[in-house]
């Protein structure tokens, strides 16, 4: 009896979120990207993606969550348009790529494999190949940023062998930190002003996830800017020195990183003995380093090609 009852409760419950996250069947053309067209049924379908990966989401006006997916599904769509002038999306697929992101998405939102993360994507509206294939537009595009900047991303190797050996970097109690960020751009000391004003009025608001979705260009915005546990030793001094007097649940003043700005929110934070071989340390510390120049290339080709393209609000 017990069971009946809590497969009625599933089922009712499973028909409500259903529900909740169902279209409109009135189709409208929202936006106009070259050829391509964006509708009011792409735009819900991309703020049911956004919440299910961002649960906080949910909790903001649906007008405003509606504009976030809409800005976000134009970066998107503004990519997958670039993309398709260089590869073949259909050729460019690797599994082992999509496996290994799929998995860091499910197991951020505590799941334990791709079947559950099928189903908790279904109690959204939405299905595994339509996430496989916004992931395969994020691979094509590093690609494309990789090809096109591979010979501008320099990393001083022997700089960072040398604050390895001063620093002890290998060696030592290490606090590893529990972040999320907001990274964003300005033009100028005025927009800077009024874009940190803006992002301060809206984490006091909505908080500091549904800020993330809202206004950094990371990637790691769709999961509400979080980027989970980094060790003391693979930041850079100019990070460290923000948190290192950071308390739980305090953000950083905005810290310039290489053209952009980025704000982070201290999740949590704890002290580990560890030993390091060195030769992972300078690895780790080499990726750091071309990640960060990497992102830059990729907001610089972005905000090119944007620019390029004609986009049309109807």
């Amino acid at each position: 009896m017990g069971n009946k009852i809590l497969t009625i409760l599933y089922i009712i419950f499973y028909f409500l979120l259903a529900n909740k996250f169902s279209f409109s069947t009135e189709v409208k053309i929202i936006k106009k990207i070259n050829n391509e067209i964006i509708t009011n049924l792409d735009i819900q379908k991309e703020y049911n993606y956004l919440v299910a990966l961002n649960n906080d989401l949910i909790n903001i006006k649906k007008e405003e969550a509606l504009k976030i997916a809409e800005n976000s599904l134009t970066r998107e769509k503004i990519k997958e348009i670039e993309i398709k002038r260089f590869y073949n999306l259909d050729n460019q697929k690797n599994e082992t790529s999509l496996n290994k992101i799929l998995e860091t998405f499910y197991k951020k939102l505590g799941l334990a494999n791709e079947l559950e993360f099928e189903s908790y994507l279904k109690s959204y509206g939405l299905n595994l190949n339509e996430v496989r294939e916004k992931i395969q537009i994020e691979i094509s595009w590093n690609r494309l940023i990789g090809e096109k900047f591979r010979n501008q991303i320099e990393v001083d190797v022997e700089k960072i062998k040398k604050k390895i050996e001063e620093k002890q970097l290998n060696i030592r109690d290490v606090i590893e930190y529990d972040l999320s960020e907001i990274l964003f751009q300005a033009k100028n000391s005025e927009e800077l002003k009024s874009k940190i004003n803006d992002i301060k009025l809206s984490i006091n608001q909505i908080g500091f996830n549904n800020t993330a979705n809202k206004y950094s260009i990371s990637d790691s915005a769709k999961f509400g800017g979080k980027i989970g546990k980094i060790k003391q030793n693979q930041l850079s001094e100019k990070i460290k020195n923000e948190l290192i007097n950071l308390r739980i649940n305090e953000i950083t003043k905005p810290i310039n990183i290489g053209g952009n700005f980025l704000i982070l929110l201290l999740n949590g934070k704890e002290k580990i003995e560890i030993q390091q071989d060195k030769n992972q340390v300078l690895e780790n510390l080499i990726k750091f380093e071309r990640t960060k120049q990497f992102d830059m290339f990729s907001q610089i080709y972005f905000n090119k090609v944007k620019l390029n393209n004609q986009i049309n609000a109807e």
